[in-house]
């Protein structure tokens, strides 16, 4: 057997929040090279949004340095531009949304979005609902982006709208990994029947499966489910006992899972992207992994 697995680059996506700095301080040259790499190393996909500082200037300027065939590019509109994880505010108003995509053409320099992802949707108001999805449904219309998708974990409001209104993409979080997978019923399972793509990000459940776990099991945040975090922790004590990496296995069990069409990286750094690509490539996590996968 091979030492190293041949990995369908084209199903993964990076994402661009932590190079952006917005869950820390970080050194915008070695964001830049570090799309570069992923790049160069056959990664095709890339997603930021106004929301995430400023990442969408940062990948726009890569891409301007990348001499190779232009990337497939996603971003958001919704959710407005923070330079903190924890200030959230939102124009959701169709003049908020096609503004936000106007904005987003001129910073990456193209005449078309690849995908726009209505951002956050629990963040909208019942009666904002149509309008804000009328209003991508013309920015498809008018050309102005090639698909339209949902960018977030949605409830039961915005149910109805997840069919038949031309989304053709999904982007969830922290909902989908290996100690949580109550997306898969509440929501897979419809957007499959619609025939969307699922894009699952934060497959370490923002840190809880990588390096925040002492940090969380100390501070317990109402947000992590009690269930999950103890699991978290078994699962820790299993990989530390059986010589495997933690976060390598949380990433190998979301970039198996049939039900995730894309898996979406997260690096602030070049040396996260590189450990990251390093862990996917393991026969020997890989193996546990599909071992650990529920039939779904």
């Amino acid at each position: 057997m091979s030492a190293e697995l041949n990995v369908d680059r084209k199903r993964l996506v990076l994402g661009t929040a932590g190079l952006a700095g917005l869950w820390g301080k970080v050194d915008e040259e070695e964001s830049v090279k570090t799309i570069l790499y992923a790049l160069e190393q056959g990664i095709t996909y890339f997603d930021a949004a106004p929301a995430y500082a400023d990442a969408e200037r940062i990948l726009a300027r890569a891409l301007r340095e990348w001499k190779g065939a232009p990337p497939f590019v996603s971003t958001k509109a919704g959710k407005l531009k923070s330079d903190d994880p924890d200030s959230i505010s939102y124009d959701f108003s169709p003049a908020g949304i096609t503004k936000s995509a106007h904005e987003s053409l001129r910073i990456f320099g193209r005449d078309q979005l690849d995908l726009l992802f209505l951002h956050d949707a629990p963040g909208m108001k019942d009666d904002e609902i149509p309008y804000a999805v009328e209003a991508m449904q013309i920015l498809k219309q008018d050309g102005l982006v090639k698909n339209i998708g949902i960018g977030g974990n949605y409830g039961a409001s915005f149910a109805p709208f997840v069919a038949d209104n031309g989304f053709t993409h999904f982007m969830g979080f922290n909902r989908y990994n290996i100690v949580n997978q109550s997306a898969h019923d509440a929501e897979f399972i419809q957007l499959g029947e619609a025939g969307i793509q699922i894009w699952q990000a934060s497959p370490l459940y923002m840190g809880l499966l990588g390096n925040k776990l002492d940090y969380y099991a100390l501070t317990k945040p109402e947000w992590i489910p009690p269930a999950d975090l103890q699991e978290a922790i078994a699962l820790k004590k299993h990989c530390d006992a059986s010589g495997l990496s933690f976060t390598g296995l949380a990433l190998q069990y979301v970039f198996n899972s049939p039900c995730i069409n894309k898996l979406v990286l997260g690096a602030s750094r070049l040396s996260e992207l590189k450990e990251s690509l390093q862990f996917l490539e393991s026969p020997l996590l890989r193996n546990e992994a599909m071992q650990l996968l529920p039939s779904l």
